[in-house]
């Protein structure tokens, strides 16, 4: 990934979001600058291409239109499970029309899928990832033996 270090006012001009929007996000710790955050009158935030990418998907999720709060508790549930506070960095969200499902993996280590929108950042699937996986590769073990 490159280094590249943006002002507030180039990553407006890139994600089309307003200065005002930016300075919310940042203040309410929703997209967090990476490079420098805002120390006071007379200093730049700076962002990352990190930041960039987590703002491109908060965009995408505008636009199917996710208000902010609903993103921002979606980020919050995933912070807590994930023990992240850069979640969409590691993250997958997928969208329907009443939540918002995350494939992530929890401080345990497990991969999981949640609805990031529950309370309790309830688990969509009562499985772990990890376990489905085994299964597969036993199964296909077992196939490569009936055939061979």
């Amino acid at each position: 990934m490159s280094d590249q270090v943006f002002t507030t006012s180039e990553i407006a001009h890139i994600t089309g979001f307003s200065l005002r929007q930016l300075d919310y996000w940042a203040l309410h710790s929703i997209i967090v600058p990476d490079i420098q955050q805002s120390l006071g009158p007379g200093t730049r935030k700076l962002y990352s291409t990190e930041n960039v990418i987590q703002l491109q998907i908060v965009k995408r999720l505008k636009s199917f239109g996710w208000s902010t709060q609903k993103i921002r508790t979606a980020i919050d549930r995933l912070r807590e499970v994930m023990t992240d506070p850069d979640p969409l960095k590691k993250a997958i969200l997928i969208h329907n029309k009443n939540t918002i499902i995350a494939l992530c993996k929890t401080k345990a280590g497990e991969r999981i899928i949640l609805d990031a929108l529950s309370s309790t950042g309830q688990q969509v699937m009562p499985i772990v990832l990890e376990m489905l996986m085994e299964e597969i590769l036993q199964l296909s073990e077992t196939l490569e033996l009936v055939k061979g």
